[in-house]
């Protein structure tokens, strides 16, 4: 009976400290769904080191995190997933940081943040403008038989208006 007791009382303690979520769904102009799952940062659960001073960089996890000004980030992305037909691929979303929030895909005639398409069930390319209002950075995915990989991450300014102006992918290069 006390480890039923026990069992309870450590579901709600354990329950009271969830990391908060966004969740963002939408579905792309070429008919494929994303989801982008966003959760607080939590320092503890990182090995952090600058990030509030300017002399040092800041370094999570020993690399540079996207997303992040001089102070630590408020969110990071847990999983960006894409679904097209039967298929869904689960994009790399390695350091990046304050980066979705709760906003929309688009605002029409201005900008949209997230572009691509599939060609088929096992070839598709991806990109995403990705900012917290005070640093931004671009990624782009591609999906190649099947197999993804993150061919392009950065917060260059030239490369971020190039992703804005032309958010979604050339479809052949």
């Amino acid at each position: 009976m006390m480890y039923i007791y026990f069992v309870i009382f450590m579901s709600y303690f354990f329950s009271t400290f969830a990391l908060a979520e966004t969740v963002s769904n939408f579905i792309l102009p070429s008919g494929v769904g994303v989801e982008i799952v966003e959760v607080d940062f939590q320092r503890n659960n990182f090995t952090v080191t600058g990030c509030l001073s300017g002399n040092d960089a800041c370094l999570i996890n020993g690399r540079i995190p996207y997303g992040v000004g001089f102070d630590f980030p408020k969110t990071y992305v847990e999983k960006i997933t894409v679904s097209f037909k039967d298929c869904s691929y689960g994009l790399n979303v390695t350091d990046m940081y304050n980066a979705w929030g709760d906003r929309q895909l688009e605002y029409p005639g201005v900008i949209r943040y997230f572009g691509g398409k599939c060609f088929d069930n096992k070839n598709c390319k991806f990109r995403g403008v990705f900012s917290d209002a005070s640093v931004s950075f671009v990624v782009e995915w591609f999906v190649v038989n099947g197999v993804e990989t993150r061919t392009v991450m950065t917060s260059s300014s030239d490369v971020v208006n190039l992703f804005k102006k032309n958010i979604d992918p050339p479809e052949f290069d």
